[in-house]
């Protein structure tokens, strides 16, 4: 095993198992704000004088502030148990050797959870919420190389061809989104404070990263071992309009979950917003009927469900229906219904649920949870906008 791994794997097994130690209070971050004990822990890590996001002098950490690719690196790092990694230098003429910051820098640098662009590191630049998604899955699979990580490459729209010959558009983060979202790495804002949730292209705050952080250190094996279900996602052959839902649908993979959204931003046709996003029924509302037009008059699962007839069971479902979850699974009535998701194909569904903070790929095949909770679809595509199946699909 070479130095490197080694000291990875040390790290990966000291991740959480550092001594508790008096944790720094902060004037900024009162007592009941919503991570202070997030912000706590995270700031308790590493070494004297080098604790992570503990970046600015006396009591102040400035949780609303936007996190700088600088004090990201350093954190990273810290929680990864990697500040005394020696590394080959890389050079960087816009952080100097003399910066506080310039061996943790290194350190993200060498090991891809940060990567420098052309003219330098830009330590200052502001990152954005899929950047920060993005190098926290980098560092737990730096973390956990025997781990299977396949999807992140088979995921990669840039080579992922759900259909043979046809790649969906999506953004270029979509399988770090997709891993951040289903293991658990983002906070769902409650109702009342819908208004923080961030979008993928939004310059993400210091205490969202310090939720995020906490989460990267407390990652169960299993949650890892959970992204094997997306090495291989194929979907039936789709039709022409299909194609266009599936590829709108991907365009949203990550946004937040937001109670009442049913839009991307605050501007919604139907009443502003706290945040733009989606909660569960919103996310069909907004790809089936405000941008495709389908003739959608209910708003919410439970009115969308009761509307299916005829309710189409699991094996007739198509690409573009709408699906439904109940506590009784089929057996369900309308009223008890309580989520809504857009099926794609094979299995797998997109939907926005509270459970990951927002839209995400999922299945009825290999998640059990869904798989049971799965009542019935609905139909809203027209004669020849789609395939019926040729055969009911198999129940596994």
């Amino acid at each position: 095993m070479s130095a490197l791994a080694a000291a990875l794997c040390a790290a990966a097994s000291a991740l959480i198992l550092a001594p508790a130690a008096f944790a720094k209070s902060y004037t900024d971050v009162p007592k009941g704000y919503w991570a202070r004990a997030d912000i706590a822990w995270v700031t308790n890590q590493g070494l004297a004088g080098a604790k992570a996001l503990d970046d600015y002098p006396g009591q102040l950490f400035k949780p609303d502030q936007a996190v700088t690719r600088e004090q990201l690196a350093r954190a990273l790092v810290v929680i990864g148990g990697l500040q005394n990694l020696k590394v080959s230098p890389v050079a960087l003429p816009d952080v100097s050797q003399t910066d506080p910051d310039y061996g943790d820098i290194q350190i993200a640098v060498r090991l891809r959870l940060l990567a420098p662009f052309g003219d330098g590191f830009h330590p200052l630049a502001a990152q954005m919420s899929w950047q920060v998604d993005a190098a926290a899955v980098r560092l737990l699979r730096a973390l956990n190389p025997g781990a299977d990580w396949t999807m992140l490459s088979t995921m990669n729209p840039a080579l992922w061809q759900p259909n043979p010959g046809w790649k969906t558009g999506a953004p270029g983060y979509l399988a770090t989104e997709i891993a951040a979202r289903a293991l658990g790495l983002r906070f769902n804002h409650p109702a009342s404070s819908d208004a923080l949730e961030v979008s993928p292209r939004q310059t993400i705050d210091r205490a969202e990263v310090a939720a995020i952080l906490y989460q990267v250190a407390h990652v169960a094996p299993w949650g890892i071992a959970g992204l094997s279900e997306y090495d291989n996602v194929v979907l039936p052959t789709l039709t022409v309009r299909q194609k266009q839902i599936v590829a709108f649908a991907f365009k949203y993979v990550g946004y937040p979950y937001v109670w009442g959204g049913e839009y991307p931003s605050t501007a919604s046709p139907y009443g502003p917003q706290a945040h733009g996003g989606f909660d569960c029924s919103g996310f069909d509302w907004w790809v089936m009927k405000i941008h495709f037009g389908y003739p959608i008059k209910e708003r919410v699962a439970a009115a969308m469900a009761a509307a299916a007839k005829p309710r189409i069971p699991r094996a007739k479902l198509v690409p573009g229906d709408l699906i439904f979850f109940g506590p009784n699974g089929p057996k369900s009535t309308p009223a008890s219904v309580y989520h809504a998701a857009l099926y794609l194909g094979n299995g797998w569904f997109i939907q926005s649920t509270g459970s990951s903070d927002g839209v995400v790929l999922s299945s009825i095949t290999t998640d059990p949870y869904w798989k049971a909770a799965f009542a019935w679809g609905r139909r809203v595509l027209k004669k020849g906008e789609f395939t019926p199946p040729v055969s009911p699909a198999p129940l596994p």
